[in-house]
Parts: C-alpha cells; sequence; structure tokens
C-alpha cells in the first residue's frame, strides 16, 4: 500500500512539475518554446532585424515545406502611418523569410507580423494536418479570423516589436 501511494505521488508531482514548465515556458517564449514544452501546433517563431532602409523578417516553424505564412510590417503611428503591405513567406526546411524596403520610415518602433491560416492556397498536407476551417491548430496563438467568415476559421498569428535605427 506504501508503495502504490510513493508511486502516484511521484508521478503527480512528476507530471505537475512537467505541466508547470510547459505553461511557464508556453507563457515567456510564447510559440518559441521547445516544442515538447510548447504544447503547440504549429509552432511559429518569429523574428526580425532592420539595417539600412532594409528590414528582414525570419522565422522558424513546424509546418511542412510549402506552406505559406503571410508577413508584414507597420508602424502604427496615426500621423504618418506606414505598411509593408502583405507578402507570402514560403517554409522551407522549417524556416521562413521575407525582405522588405522601409527606406524613408524613418526611427522608431514597429509593430511585424507573422500569420498562418489554412486556405485553399495551402499545400494539401498542411490543409489534411489542420482542416479546412484550421480547427485542429494548437496553442496560445491560435484565434479566430472574423474576416473570412462565419463560423470563422481559426489562425495562427504572432507579432513582435522591432526598432528601426535612424537613416
Amino acid at each position: 500500500m506504501a508503495a502504490a501511494v510513493t508511486v502516484a505521488l511521484a508521478a503527480f508531482l512528476l507530471i505537475g512539475g512537467f505541466l508547470a514548465v510547459r505553461f511557464t515556458a508556453e507563457g515567456t517564449l510564447g510559440q518559441c518554446a521547445p516544442p515538447l514544452l510548447a504544447g503547440t501546433d504549429p509552432q511559429l517563431c518569429l523574428s526580425a532585424a532592420a539595417s539600412r532602409g532594409t528590414l528582414t523578417v525570419s522565422g522558424t516553424t513546424s509546418l511542412p515545406d510549402g506552406a505559406a505564412i503571410t508577413v508584414w510590417a507597420e508602424n502604427g503611428r496615426f500621423d504618418r502611418y506606414r505598411s509593408t503591405g502583405t507578402a507570402s513567406a514560403i517554409v522551407l526546411d522549417g524556416a521562413f523569410r521575407q525582405v522588405f524596403d522601409v527606406s524613408g520610415w524613418g526611427a522608431g518602433t514597429i509593430v511585424v507580423t507573422a500569420e498562418f491560416a489554412v486556405t485553399a492556397d495551402q499545400p494539401r498536407a498542411v490543409i489534411d494536418r489542420y482542416g479546412w476551417g484550421g480547427e485542429r491548430l494548437r496553442g496560445p496563438d491560435v484565434r479566430p479570423d472574423y474576416d473570412r467568415g462565419r463560423p470563422p476559421p481559426m489562425e495562427v498569428r504572432s507579432s513582435i516589436q522591432v526598432d528601426l535605427p535612424a537613416a
């Protein structure tokens, strides 16, 4: 009896400790947490760097090769709003990349966004994995896309802030 209680307590502590680490990693790192700890599918880890009027958006993902991720940047200022417009970054070997011209934007903080949605343009393997409405997407960055219908399909969106240097 004592051995069974000890095993049960050890299992409870082990599972509880794993879940605590997982939720802490997920809350702190978002979808950039290691796959075992993230609990997300797909993972979409976004980064960006600006230099000499060029913004390079890149990231890693668990999406299959050929999946399309929509990326864009905007400065969000009311007095001089700027946007790169959207561009498609195609996944290859678990990574994606897109380059934008931001010359003339001036120094300041911009918001870079990457979005993954299951659309008819996605490869068949992506549609099969996540469902036509994205119903099998999992993770903290999954949200409904109310612009694409009722009931809304699900999408994954991740944003970061980047400082543009003075020219």
